[in-house]
Formats: C-alpha cells, structure tokens, sequence
C-alpha cells in the first residue's frame, strides 16, 4: 500500500508539472542516454526543458531479471519515463511496459544522471543513465 503512495505521489508531482505552457528546450542535453546497470540494458531518446525531461526507449533484463523491488521485469521491451526538473535535479517515474512503475531520482553531473530507482521494499538501487551509448 505504502508503494501506491508512493508512486502516485510522484505521478502527481510529475502531472502538475506539464501543463500546456512550453518550456523553453535544453537542446544540448537531448538525444540518447543509456546504461546497463543492476542487469537491466536501457537506451533512452531524451527531450529535455528547464523544468520537465520526457524519454521514449527500450530495455533488455540481462543475467535473468532485476532485484530491485522489480523482480517480475524479465526480457525487454519498452520504457518512457516522465519527470519534472529543477536546476539539475529530475524526479519523475520510468514506466516499463511490464506495469513496473519505480520513482527514479536523478542529479545531473556533467553528461551523467546520477540516479536511483526508489523502492519502499528494497531501499534506494542505483541506477545511472550516460550521455550517448554505453558499450
């Protein structure tokens, strides 16, 4: 039950952050960012304001699944995230599209998001996303 507040605390954050006024682009930050951290191979297609980051992408569980309050996220297929920004901290929810829905908080350090999925069942996972593709 705690996990449902949780998640839809961030959701409301995340909806009261996009409304219809447009922020102006941080171009220099869009395009793709990626990882394979805590077994899970991530390629997301960022777009970025001053306020808001939206990401359309994929991902593939490598070594059998993740552990991480996710358990059940298995094979591959498609992620988005949404979230709002301040200066250079991103909080929003990275939506699989298995239904695993985690908060992931991010600070922004250069061209790396420093980041963690966050679960009441497993603490905080690291998680972090890189400019352009990983190897």
């Amino acid at each position: 039950m705690r996990n449902y507040f949780l998640v839809l605390g961030v959701a409301v954050a995340v909806a009261a952050c996009s409304s219809s006024t447009e922020s102006p682009a941080d171009t220099a930050l869009d395009g793709p960012w990626s990882s394979h951290g805590l077994s899970i191979g991530v390629v997301l297609t960022m777009t970025w304001t001053s306020d808001s980051v939206h990401a359309t992408g994929t991902y593939n569980v490598l070594d059998g699944g993740l552990g991480c309050g996710g358990g059940t996220l298995h094979g591959g297929g498609n992620v988005t995230f949404k979230a709002s920004r301040s200066g250079n901290d991103v909080l929003g929810v990275m939506s699989f599209d298995n239904g695993w829905m985690p908060p992931y908080r991010v600070t922004l350090t250069g061209s790396t998001l420093d980041g963690a999925f966050l679960s009441i069942d497993a603490g905080s996972c690291p998680f972090p996303l890189f400019h352009g593709l990983v190897p």
